[in-house]
């Protein structure tokens, strides 16, 4: 057909409708919805199967600390769910418990694991999940939370489904030495622990100082068997470097050294946790 009979047809537009527009293709459509909301449906996710991985083996499914885990542990996990919980934990204290850990509690710190954009996901996942959803976000009684698909089960992350199973807590290993190669000097640390701690915990370390009657939570007793059991050299040093938050503990990393942290830790541990015979200095209270 010759190209002006083509143009003539009246099947054929010589001139095309720039008026109309093409129906949207059905990929199209469905990459821009993803594009629109799939991101925080992804990051929600990703911090779901973080706590999943990292979390669950001790706190639970549902954030309420009732796992499997919590008999073997030395101190019970945290109940984000109940009523003290929604009253303590603020986003700040959560990033924090997150990544330093918890003194003298089975909490451990994640900070060389995690990012802090993990942690940062985490902490909102607990927050918003179990913290202010409360009752809310726990199932129906008799059923578990459905939990996204994870390539780790969260108890693989620590160690594996027999550390699930009841055990007798594991003890406390005391010999583990301080961080970073510090060693820790008892009687440097004296001066510092009867100017600036006694006032609280006392001379005596039973948690009885002046300053402990209008404390609350009160000061940490260390000579009573529960210190005496789990609180090592590690420990020590994080409660005094890192403070307790929610207490008045302070943090002292921001104005002392490390190794007079190192240093009034010791005297700690050699004075009440584990006394020293002849170390030249005053004898624990029992």
């Amino acid at each position: 057909m010759p190209v002006a009979e083509k143009l003539q047809s009246p099947n054929i537009s010589a001139t095309p409708d720039l008026t109309r527009k093409p129906p949207m293709k059905p990929f199209l459509l469905m990459w821009l919805t993803w594009l629109i909301w799939t991101p925080p449906a992804f990051a929600a996710a990703q911090a779901a199967v973080l706590y999943h991985n990292y979390c669950s083996v001790c706190h639970g499914d549902r954030g309420d600390g009732r796992s499997r885990a919590a008999g073997s542990l030395s101190t019970l996990p945290r109940d984000f769910t109940s009523a003290a919980s929604r009253q303590e934990l603020t986003r700040e204290r959560i990033v924090l418990a997150i990544t330093h850990g918890r003194p003298g509690t089975a909490m451990v710190g994640w900070q060389t694991q995690l990012s802090e954009g993990d942690i940062a996901a985490l902490a909102d996942h607990v927050l918003t999940q179990f913290v202010q959803g409360g009752a809310r976000a726990q199932p129906p009684h008799g059923q578990r939370a459905a939990l996204p698909h994870a390539p780790i089960s969260g108890t693989r992350a620590h160690g594996g489904r027999e550390a699930d199973a009841p055990r007798a807590a594991a003890p406390v290993d005391m010999t583990l030495p301080f961080p970073d190669r510090l060693s820790g000097q008892a009687r440097n640390g004296m001066a510092f622990y009867l100017a600036n701690c006694a006032t609280c915990h006392g001379a005596g370390g039973d948690g009885a100082g002046p300053r402990a009657y209008f404390i609350n939570p009160k000061p940490r007793n260390f000579v009573d068997a529960a210190s005496r059991a789990r609180l090592n050299r590690v420990a020590l040093y994080g409660a005094v470097s890192e403070g307790r938050v929610g207490t008045e503990m302070p943090a002292w990393n921001k104005v002392i050294t490390p190794q007079q942290i190192a240093d009034v830790s010791e005297y700690v541990f050699q004075t009440f946790i584990q006394p020293q015979p002849g170390n030249g200095t005053p004898p624990a209270k029992r």
